[in-house]
């Protein structure tokens, strides 16, 4: 089955039809592996043969029953957070894939072009950082950015990407993503055999003071999972091996985003009151 989409907004109709099609794309919350051609305006199913003009793409559903990451809700609106912030990650200096939303009866649903394939729809060989070391992401604190960073080196990663790493341990404090667990660290290995870091995925708001998931962060940093001090975040980039300097820079650069979010979730048309709410608990200063 095929959808023929007139623009980047659609009916429950359609929407119907591409939960039908599209393969689970795993993990907490509802999605769809879909293949989309931008000029036709087709989805098909993600598995299909590669096929000229098709694009891969990830489509997380929004305010779908039942639809919930641990002890958060999902509630109508969170692909609109989510695209805000990958707005505010690409501000920062991340290296995320384009990622897009498709409206539906008053929803936004998010949309992530997919990294582990190439422009002609092949497989790129990616592994998660728990695949990788055998960091098990269901033991909050069990693991530290430092054993991220110690793997970066085994893999013999350039310092560009250890910088990255860097960027977006810094981006989940000051943003609080608590959900930073093993899994949502990747690598991918092209094929003359040599390693990169992944592009940024699941970066989005995910913090419950009272929860027992995303109230403290999944990977600890200078032996801490909350509270950070500059000095915490600088001891660990010491311990990778990075310039100072540089990742004073970062600091900054994050926190200047940070201070940008109330503007940039009004671009974005997410509701006051949870604009509001996430901006009272970042850490911007």
């Amino acid at each position: 089955m095929n959808i023929q989409l007139n623009n980047e907004k659609i009916n429950a109709e359609a929407l119907a039809q591409i939960l039908e099609i599209g393969t689970s794309g795993g993990g907490a919350r509802a999605k769809a592996v879909i293949a989309w051609n931008e000029t036709t305006k087709v989805i098909c199913s993600g598995n299909m043969q590669p096929k000229p003009g098709f694009s891969y793409w990830l489509l997380k559903f929004d305010g779908v029953d039942e639809n919930s990451d641990k002890e958060l809700n999902d509630p109508k609106g969170y692909g609109r957070i989510e695209y805000a912030y990958y707005l505010c990650a690409q501000e920062a200096g991340i290296e995320m894939s384009e990622c897009r939303l498709l409206e539906e009866g008053g929803r936004a649903h998010f949309m992530t072009q997919r990294f582990d394939r190439d422009t002609e729809g092949r497989k790129r060989h990616m592994i998660s950082l728990c695949g990788m070391a055998h960091y098990d992401y269901q033991m909050p604190g069990a693991t530290s950015y430092e054993q991220a960073f110690q793997v970066c080196q085994r893999l013999d990663l350039p310092m560009d990407d250890k910088l990255q790493l860097f960027r977006r341990m810094v981006f989940n404090v000051i943003m609080r993503n608590h959900d930073d667990h093993t899994k949502n660290i990747s690598f991918i290995m092209d094929r003359t055999g040599k390693w990169r870091i992944s592009p940024a995925y699941d970066v989005t708001y995910s913090y419950n003071p009272i929860g027992d998931w995303t109230s403290k962060h999944q990977m600890s940093i200078n032996g801490k999972q909350d509270d950070f001090s500059i000095d915490d975040v600088l001891a660990t980039a010491k311990i990778a091996g990075l310039n100072s300097s540089k990742c004073r820079k970062i600091i900054s650069d994050v926190q200047g985003v940070a201070n940008k979010w109330e503007n940039i979730a009004q671009e974005v048309d997410i509701e006051e009151q949870r604009t509001l709410k996430i901006m009272e608990t970042e850490l911007s200063e």
